[in-house]
């Protein structure tokens, strides 16, 4: 695409023409130029961009876009924007030929719920018939294929990788596209030409407090997202949430949903099941049905309630809503059971509230006698004051724990543990296994008979990031081998003993 016309329409300033000056490559990445690449010299988060300008250079780019208050001179044509990442969402679409027209987009934000919301989203919209595309965290896919690469562990891509993938999923004739979008894609300008039909806010609560100033700028950042939604969908029951409906009234048209307090959409006659999850009313206005829901969690009956509404929304038929909700068993690394003589259940939590909603919804229906222990870690380089919170909850809520790593990044892995114990108050009641293999094998080798083992943190992921990158690691298949092993120990034992 010809530089020119890539900029029609957008506000800059150049001393040099850009006629003639064809693109065939558009990126942030340094690693990525070549020749006839367009180069968007973002500010950075943690590090300084000014040093890289001349490597930038050496490589030789066709053009330059950066922030108008930089001063470069070069040779090359350097285009001086007022937001070079806002930019770069622009031109990543334009440059993807993005036709909004043809799909519909639906966005989902929040601290917790929001892969098990859009999920539940994705299923009943491709059982009332639409094809559907998929954006999440870990995961990009048209219906079941997956198109990401192997290693993607973002919740909302940067724009290189964004628009592309919608791009894909248009060729293909993908009628709405779900998407989970993260506060740091708002706050980056990852979206910026996306307007979408439903905004769900499922709820807030710390997080990210390394990235944010505080609580109130988190929220005034998720808040940003309903400036571009034609609904917003609010959890009544959730304080920020709530607070967001209230203050977007003037903004987009607002519904909420609820249980606790009154809301436009509500659960009623709630029952919940234990491992075989629960059931409720759904009702609103003159609309009524019951919805069968096998996911386990009073948080999922949120889920499924925000799901449900931005559906109906949408003008998907209650029936079509109903059946896809019955229809889904388990989401990926949420709550995921595996049972065994003992029972192992793989979670992605890993917030101070998602871990004690997680366990304290285990110890409402887990029998009194079963024993609940957990092996869990914290990410690195990223907040620390959150470990030796999760550590106190898990302490809390378990009969033993086991400390371990969990995508230690660039920290060392002692370090983070350290940082973890400091939440524990009685040492008895934990283990210290860094090895994250070990640590799972060992809970499941050696725990007792009907115990419940929560593995937390990891969830859906297939990896895991040390500094030196990413590994292929995957929990299922440890659990699996463990779960052969204790079982033919038990087997030796009982034959040993007749």
């Amino acid at each position: 695409m010809e530089l020119s016309k890539l900029l029609e329409r957008e506000e800059y300033t150049t001393n040099h023409t850009l006629k003639g000056i064809e693109i065939k490559k558009l990126t942030a990445n340094v690693n990525e130029i070549t020749k006839n690449t367009l180069f968007v010299l973002v500010k950075g988060i943690n590090f300084d961009t000014g040093k890289i300008i001349e490597y930038v250079l050496q490589k030789h780019p066709a053009a330059l876009i950066c922030d108008n208050d930089r001063k470069i001179n070069a040779k090359i044509p350097v285009i001086f924007v007022e937001n070079a990442r806002k930019t770069l969402a622009i031109l990543c679409s334009k440059f993807n030929k993005i036709d909004y027209r043809k799909t519909r987009f639906v966005a989902v934000t929040g601290t917790n719920g929001k892969t098990t919301t859009a999920t539940i989203l994705k299923s009943i919209f491709e059982k009332s018939g639409i094809k559907t595309g998929f954006i999440g965290t870990g995961k990009i896919a048209i219906g079941e294929k997956i198109i990401n690469k192997k290693n993607y562990s973002m919740t909302t891509p940067d724009p290189e990788i964004l628009y592309p993938a919608i791009r894909k999923m248009q060729d293909v004739g993908c009628g709405i596209i779900v998407m989970e979008i993260s506060s740091h894609a708002i706050a980056l300008e990852k979206i910026a030409p996306i307007t979408f039909e439903c905004g769900i806010f499922t709820n807030l609560s710390e997080e990210h407090m390394d990235f944010h100033k505080d609580m109130d700028d988190y929220y005034e950042t998720k808040l940003k997202l309903f400036r571009k939604c034609k609904v917003g969908i609010f959890n009544a029951d959730d304080e920020y949430s709530a607070r967001a409906m209230r203050e977007c009234e003037n903004v987009c048209k607002t519904v909420s949903v609820g249980i606790l307090w009154n809301a436009d959409a509500m659960a009623r006659d709630v029952i919940l099941n234990g491992f075989d999850g629960s059931s409720y009313i759904y009702r609103e206005h003159n609309l009524i049905f019951k919805t069968n829901l096998h996911l386990i969690g009073n948080y999922n009956l949120y889920n499924s309630l925000l799901a449900t509404k931005c559906a109906l929304e949408m003008n998907i038929p209650p029936k079509v809503i109903r059946d896809a909700i019955d229809e889904i068993k388990n989401i990926d690394g949420r709550f995921e059971i595996i049972k065994d003589k003992v029972t192992v259940i793989i979670d992605y939590a890993h917030t101070e509230f998602a871990c004690e909603k997680m366990l304290n919804t285990l110890n409402s229906f887990k029998k009194s006698e079963q024993k609940v222990i957990s092996v869990f870690g914290c990410g690195g380089n990223r907040d620390r004051s959150k470990r030796p919170k999760i550590a106190a909850i898990v302490e809390k809520y378990s009969d033993y724990a086991i400390v371990t790593t969990d995508n230690s990044r660039n920290e060392k892995e002692h370090d983070i543990i350290a940082d973890i114990l400091e939440g524990f108050i009685d040492t008895k009641k934990r283990k210290v296994i860094s090895s994250r293999e070990r640590a799972i094998r060992y809970a499941i080798i050696n725990s007792p008979d009907d115990s419940i083992i929560v593995i937390i943190g990891k969830g859906h992921e297939r990896y895991n990031i040390t500094a030196d990158g990413y590994h292929d690691f995957d929990e299922r298949k440890i659990i699996s081998e463990a779960l052969n092993t204790r079982n033919k120990r038990c087997n030796i034992q009982n034959e040993n003993q007749a």
